[in-house]
C-alpha cells in the first residue's frame, strides 16, 4: 500500500512539472521569443499570470502533493497569513530578480542593455507616467504625509525580524499617507466608490475606498496609467495590496 502511494506520488509529481514546463515555456516564447501576436497589455498580463503560476505551483507542490500539514495547535487565520508571507516573498525574489535581469551592465553591448530598459518600460508603463507626475502633493501634508512610500513601507517590513513582521506590519495601521500613483481601474459599490491605483513598487498596488459624496466623475473617463495624486488612511496591507480608506484623488 506504501509503495503504492508512493508511485503515485511520483506520477503525480512528474505530470505536474511537465505541465508546469509546458506552461512556463509556452509563456516564455510569446513574451520573449515572438511567437504569436499579443498585445503589449496581454504581454504584460502573461508575465504577471507566470509569477502567479510559479506561486501557485509551488504552493500546490509542498502542500498538495507531499501532503505537508499545519502543526495542530495553528489556527487557520495564522496559517493564511503564513501562506500570504511566503507567496509575498517569492513574487518579491522574482521580481527582484527580474529587476537586476534589466539592469545588468553588458558593456559589450549597449543595444542588450537599451532592449532591457525598453522591456520594462513596456512591462510597467505607469512607473514612466509616475515618474513624471511634476505636481505637487495635492493634499495637506499637515494631516497626509508623502512618507512612507510604500515601496519604502514593503522593504520595512521585509528587512525584520520573522517574528517582528506582523507587528511591524500593523504598525503602519492607521497612518494617513499621500502618494503619487497612477490609474488602474474604477468601479462603484454600495457604499463607496473603489480606485484601483498603480503604485511605484510594480506588482503592488492600492486599493481607495472613497465616500460617495467625493466627486469623482473625472475618473470615469481617465486613461489607464494616468498618474495622480492619492491620499487615505492605512486600514490594511495583505500580500501585494494596500487599502486605503476615508481617501480622496486629485487628477
Amino acid at each position: 500500500m506504501d509503495t503504492s502511494n508512493e508511485k503515485m506520488k511520483w506520477i503525480l509529481f512528474w505530470v505536474f512539472i511537465l505541465l508546469f514546463v509546458l506552461a512556463v515555456l509556452g509563456t516564455l516564447s510569446v513574451v520573449f521569443l515572438g511567437m504569436g501576436s499579443p498585445t503589449e497589455t496581454e504581454r504584460e498580463w502573461l508575465v504577471k499570470g507566470l509569477i502567479l503560476e510559479v506561486a501557485a505551483c509551488v504552493i500546490a507542490l509542498f502542500y498538495s502533493i507531499f501532503g505537508l500539514k499545519k502543526p495542530k495547535d495553528s489556527n487557520s487565520d495564522q496559517t493564511l497569513f503564513d501562506i500570504e508571507i511566503r507567496v509575498k516573498e517569492l513574487e518579491e525574489k522574482l521580481l527582484l530578480s527580474n529587476k537586476e535581469i534589466s539592469l545588468l551592465p553588458i558593456s559589450f553591448d549597449s543595444e542588450a542593455t537599451e532592449a532591457g530598459a525598453d522591456f520594462t518600460d513596456k512591462m510597467y508603463p505607469f512607473l514612466a507616467k509616475i515618474a513624471g507626475l511634476t505636481k505637487p502633493p495635492a493634499f495637506d501634508e499637515e494631516i497626509y504625509s508623502i512618507t512612507p512610500s510604500y515601496s519604502e513601507i514593503v522593504t520595512d517590513i521585509k528587512n525584520v525580524k520573522p517574528f517582528d513582521k506582523k507587528y511591524r506590519l500593523e504598525s503602519y495601521i492607521g497612518l494617513k499617507v499621500q502618494w503619487k500613483c497612477a490609474f488602474s481601474g474604477f468601479d462603484e459599490e454600495e457604499d463607496c466608490f473603489r480606485v484601483r491605483a498603480y503604485t511605484e513598487e510594480p506588482l503592488h498596488a492600492a486599493y481607495l475606498n472613497i465616500d460617495k459624496s467625493k466627486n469623482v466623475s473625472k475618473l470615469k473617463v481617465l486613461d489607464e496609467n494616468h498618474p495622480f495624486w492619492i491620499c487615505g488612511e492605512i486600514s490594511r496591507i495583505v500580500g501585494t495590496n494596500i487599502e486605503l480608506v476615508n481617501a480622496d484623488v486629485s487628477v
